[in-house]
């Protein structure tokens, strides 16, 4: 009796896992030989499943990019990623993809965030014009340079700060000083509390931790959904227990700091500071219903905003600072430059180059486009999908490509940066390309160049970025001659894609001292 039992179970586990294998492999032959992206080539192991994808991107910490580059240099320039996306590699095509105002954002792929509700997260181009609207008057260029006394006051601090450490011959952890400055100006701006975190001796050490393995979640999020509800529903008490180094404790500790942010806004319902905030106007919009204004939605954009200030400027200022350094052909212009139009705009020593002296000189501005090129701040691709009409790719071979309706289709702004057909010499950090360029290759180079993404889904915070690097470089470049201190350029190379780019986990960033100055502030 017990003998034909055990035969009935064991029959039946086999039958279940043949019924498995058969299920699988009918599968992965409709996805290679059936699917209507089939004629799209790609690695079969990608295109069957997504595991390939999520090895990748999460036990192997954002590698997949490289992945996807090397499909490229196999397949050509439209390759299929997974059984739903194609990555396309071809300038030509980028208008295309992001100048289609009807084009919705791929849910998956932004769903890592664990922030639907957000603006940048929005599937929806009607829901996100609402969401979108009531803030973007604040990034608005002319509304940004009325913020101009309060970047200088922080960008006056860091020379402060700079000084102190000068004094004490100590290296300056200018990438960590940079993400703090940012992401004083952007809560000063943006919240009800401003973070100050240029007062700290270590440049938020701890933050600046958190934000990488904050954005190393987004991966795992994406492809296992409960990753960030569960982080946040576990008590506090049990995580430092769990946790006695303080890293998790610390990305907790940054939630409740947030959400106590939103909480502000929502409760006080009016103005948190004395002048108007980001936050407090998207609570107050007249235009957003009032679904729109929860305490869940304030929180989103909080993270959001405050997250997309800090790690992106902070980062294209640490690669500016490297390369220029590390280049001394490059800080010998950029310092003669400045020199000139300090001398030109009687700015004495101990004050600070404006916005107005910095903004049309050609080789500061050189400099940041090529940090802006180089760094690509947003090194994860943007997928898109059109609900309603097929796409058509054509490809330089001449081959046509048709694209279902609710196909994902992505580009990646660092393919865009690094082609050398726009960009001679790509990984070479070169301002004088700006400069030198004839007005055809000028043209072309200013096609390829989209540091912020372009169309109606184009970084909001453009011009608040611009800004602040030119502030903080074209000030920090005046005013003293800069040395490396063990920094090289493995530090600013791009190791992983958190959707920001990241150096390998072992560097310390970028690190300087000051040779020599005379000036004080």
């Amino acid at each position: 009796m017990v003998s034909t039992a055990n035969t009935n179970i064991t029959d039946t586990v086999l039958r279940l896992l043949g019924a498995t294998f058969v299920y699988c492999v009918s599968k992965a032959l409709y996805q290679v030989l059936f699917h209507p992206l089939s004629s799209v080539p790609g690695d079969w192991y990608a295109v069957c499943t997504s595991l390939y994808e999520f090895w990748w991107n999460c036990p192997k910490s954002g590698r997949y990019f490289f992945k996807v580059e090397e499909m490229h240099r196999k397949y050509g320039p439209i390759v299929r990623i997974n059984p739903w996306e194609v990555h396309i590699n071809d300038p030509a095509f980028w208008d295309i993809l992001y100048s289609n105002s009807r084009m919705e954002k791929d849910p998956i792929y932004y769903g890592g965030f664990g922030i639907n509700g957000a603006a940048v997260a929005t599937v929806s181009p009607d829901l996100h014009r609402i969401r979108r609207g009531a803030y973007a008057q604040f990034f608005s260029k002319a509304h940004v340079g009325k913020l101009e006394p309060r970047v200088l006051s922080r960008v006056k601090q860091l020379c402060t700060r700079i000084e102190q450490h000068m004094a004490n011959d100590k290296a300056i952890d200018i990438q960590n000083a940079y993400r703090c400055l940012a992401t004083d100006i952007i809560t000063d701006y943006a919240a009800p509390k401003t973070r100050n975190f240029l007062d700290s001796s270590d440049f938020a050490a701890v933050f600046n931790r958190v934000l990488r393995d904050t954005a190393g979640i987004i991966n795992w999020n994406r492809h296992i959904p409960i990753i960030y509800p569960l982080i946040t529903s576990i008590p506090r008490g049990v995580i430092a227990f769990l946790d006695p180094q303080g890293q998790s404790l610390a990305i907790i500790d940054n939630q409740n700091d947030l959400l106590s942010q939103a909480r502000a806004v929502v409760e006080q319902k009016e103005q948190t500071k004395e002048t108007p905030t980001v936050l407090n106007a998207i609570y107050t919009s007249t235009t957003l219903p009032a679904e729109q204004k929860s305490f869940t939605r304030i929180w989103e954009e909080c993270v959001t905003i405050i997250g997309a200030g800090t790690e992106t400027t902070g980062n294209t200022l640490s690669v500016l600072t490297y390369y220029v350094i590390a280049n001394p052909s490059i800080q010998y212009k950029l310092k003669k430059e400045l020199e000139m139009a300090a001398a030109d705009s009687g700015t004495p020593p101990d004050g600070l180059l404006t916005i107005r002296t910095l903004e049309p000189l050609p080789y500061l501005k050189a400099t940041m486009k090529e940090a802006l090129r180089v760094s690509s701040s947003v090194v994860g691709r943007l997928p898109r999908r059109n609900p309603t009409a097929a796409m058509i790719y054509t490809a330089p071979s001449g081959k046509t490509y048709t694209l279902p309706p609710n196909t994902v289709v992505s580009m990646s702004i660092r393919d865009m940066h690094f082609n050398e057909s726009i960009f001679p010499e790509p990984k070479a950090f070169n301002p004088d390309r700006w400069i030198d360029a004839s007005p055809a290759e000028l043209a072309q180079m200013e096609r390829g160049f989209v540091p912020f993404g372009k169309g109606v889904r184009q970084c909001v915070g453009l011009d608040l970025a611009k800004q602040e690097i030119l502030l903080v470089a074209g000030n920090l470049f005046w005013k003293y001659h800069l040395e490396l201190f063990d920094t090289t350029e493995r530090d600013v190379s791009t190791e992983h894609d958190f959707f920001s780019p990241f150096a390998p986990a072992d560097s310390k960033g970028v690190r300087v001292k000051v040779c020599s100055s005379d000036r004080r502030i």
